[in-house]
């Protein structure tokens, strides 16, 4: 589970918006007491930094100025995460961190080391990082623990999202990115117009759309990247379906206001909508480890049953990663990926392919036919589930918030 803090609009205006003072300043000092705990200027500079290099955006003094005010939103959100996390008695170990930090190293395909150092060359510790990292999984097991077991997705949500995406398939379709920032009033669309230009300059000059997006989007799809996946044009806001329906595969949209506030998106690719009843989609995931480990992966191969938690399910595996092939049409797949998985259930593996280095598997996580890309059911009440847990832990941060004593210069 990724769970996203939210700002609000006036803290994205801040660093959006026109230049305004912040808290880090030259001389180290202090920028902010939540409760008892003190963010000192240095944390929110680093913390800046961390955010523009993250993001592949230039760290010049205007955008140091405006990412600071995000950083300092994120550090005392961080704060109370841990404060509440420590009620509960809830510790992220060193080993825990090690863990999730070679997971992204591995993920910009570096080691921790490689990462440690592009860090360095732009004035950012490694420990900014495992900071953030902390405040994150302390807060994830917190929301798990309190809500996980709380949350019930009906049948009837997973039969009317199901039955809505079925009647979309057979529209045009677009494969899209998106960033989002929230608005309420007058003044706050107008600053978030303003920053969505300056974060799209930024693109223009290079800063990559999927970095952005990750670092500065408030919607949920910001920890992939701002990807929302193959999207029929009706499930857009209505402000959006005439400039998808404009963009080119590749082209980036300006600034859009919409009710809630402003979108860019991204087009990604393209494609018409599937014949109703024709094609038989499958949603995949590769398991691959280094060829010693071949015993464990032919064990893990008899005994899996879904995809819901596969990266738990090897995880006892040593050097054993998942990669997600995403959801396609089975007509689409090469030859070889087709005979692969030709008569393997949901939920199952297909037999094992080794080489001298490794030994891999493919695990069909879902397979529906005649709805042109449809989602199976477990796919759709996970992806419901996960929209109920963020949503209440914003809600839960949100109180937080209100109940804490923060104090910043």
């Amino acid at each position: 589970m990724t769970l996203k803090k939210l700002s609000t609009a006036a803290a994205l205006a801040a660093m959006l918006g026109a230049a305004q003072p912040v808290a880090a300043q030259n001389a180290e000092g202090v920028a902010a007491i939540v409760n008892d705990s003190v963010i000192s200027t240095f944390d929110v500079r680093q913390r800046a930094s961390l955010l523009l290099v993250s993001a592949g955006m230039q760290m010049t003094p205007e955008l140091m100025q405006r990412a600071s005010a995000q950083a300092l939103r994120d550090l005392v959100d961080e704060h109370l995460q841990i404060q509440e996390a420590r009620e509960f008695e809830i510790e992220v170990t060193d080993e825990q961190l090690d863990r999730r930090l070679a997971d992204i190293a591995r993920g910009n395909q570096t080691t921790v080391e490689g990462l440690t150092a592009r860090f360095a060359q732009s004035g950012v510790s490694i420990s900014t990082l495992r900071s953030q990292l902390r405040a994150d999984i302390a807060w994830q097991r917190l929301i798990s623990g309190m809500y996980g077991s709380r949350v019930r997705i009906s049948e009837v949500e997973v039969t009317e999202t199901q039955e809505r995406i079925a009647a979309n398939a057979t529209r045009p379709q677009y494969q899209i990115s998106e960033i989002f920032l929230p608005a309420e009033t007058e003044t706050e669309f107008a600053e978030m117009e303003q920053g969505a230009m300056r974060l799209l300059e930024q693109m223009q000059r290079g800063a990559p759309f999927p970095l952005v997006a990750r670092q500065f989007s408030q919607a949920p799809s910001a920890a992939a990247g701002g990807d929302i996946g193959w999207i029929a044009a009706p499930e857009l806001p209505i402000e959006l379906q005439p400039i998808a329906d404009r963009l080119q595969q590749g082209q980036v949209s300006l600034p859009v206001r919409t009710p809630t506030g402003v979108y860019i998106i991204a087009m990604r690719d393209r494609r018409a909508g599937a014949d109703a009843g024709a094609t038989t989609s499958v949603s995949l995931r590769q398991v691959t480890a280094p060829a010693a480990r071949q015993s464990s992966m032919a064990r893990l191969q008899r005994r899996l049953e879904g995809c819901n938690d596969l990266d738990g399910a090897v995880s006892g595996i040593q050097g054993a990663t998942v990669i997600d092939l995403g959801q396609t049409q089975e007509s689409e797949l090469s030859p070889a990926i087709r005979s692969r998985i030709d008569g393997v259930e949901n939920g199952r593996a297909s037999a094992l392919e080794t080489t001298p280095d490794q030994v891999n598997m493919i695990v069909v996580c879902g397979r529906e036919t005649g709805g042109g890309g449809i989602p199976s059911r477990a796919e759709i009440e996970d992806r419901l589930r996960e929209q109920e847990l963020t949503m209440l832990a914003e809600r839960y941060l949100r109180n937080l918030r209100r109940e804490a004593t923060i104090i910043t210069r």
